[in-house]
């Protein structure tokens, strides 16, 4: 008798609930949309369990539907301003692309090349400064004293600063290479021509 009386005092809290085929029925839409939604939140009343049905309050979905929709379009603003920085992003492309072929604009790749060309030819050109003046530096020094320096070092940064500015790659220093041990006996096996 217990168990007759739990399930009418039940019955009343359950009359209100509607099964997923019920609910899809009543709302005008698909089983699969309902268990779609159900992923993304949608309230479950009862969860079925041993093979029952999952039960649903058909008022707290509609609510919870509304709320949806509303959130949709309360959003729907930010859609059209995405749209929209996406058509802007598409059209600056094209007019780059369109630069780029009337030679207007240069890939990073080419600018980073020439970048690095013009480092490689100012590092060049201040590495050779000091085998390249030291004798000259040393002579105006005892002759002229530090005027004579200061001048002599305008000079010749005030050269660098015009090849640099006219494009002309500066020459590379030329390094002194010692003979080879075979180059030293070569000459020391041939006899000497007396004049």
């Amino acid at each position: 008798m217990k168990t007759t009386r739990a399930r009418k005092r039940s019955a009343p809290s359950v009359r209100g609930l509607v099964t997923r085929r019920e609910l899809a029925k009543r709302l005008g839409c698909n089983a699969r949309t309902i268990a779609k939604w159900i992923e993304e939140g949608l309230p479950v009343a009862k969860r079925g369990r041993g093979g029952r049905p999952s039960k649903y309050d058909e008022a707290a979905v509609r609510a919870w539907i509304e709320v949806r929709e509303e959130a949709a379009r309360s959003n729907a603003p930010d859609l059209m301003a995405s749209r929209a920085r996406k058509e802007l992003a598409q059209a600056v492309e094209a007019e780059q692309r369109v630069a780029i072929r009337a030679g207007k604009l240069i890939p990073i790749e080419e600018v980073d090349r020439i970048w690095s060309g013009q480092v490689a030819a100012v590092r060049a050109r201040l590495l050779a400064w000091p085998t390249a003046l030291a004798d000259r530096l040393h002579r105006v020094a005892a002759l002229e004293g530090a005027a004579g320096v200061e001048r002599v070092l305008q000079e010749i940064v005030y050269d660098a600063l015009r090849e640099l500015a006219a494009g002309v790659k500066p020459p590379r220093p030329r390094r002194k290479r010692k003979p080879s041990t075979k180059a030293k006996r070569n000459r020391a096996s041939k006899p000497r021509k007396q004049t």
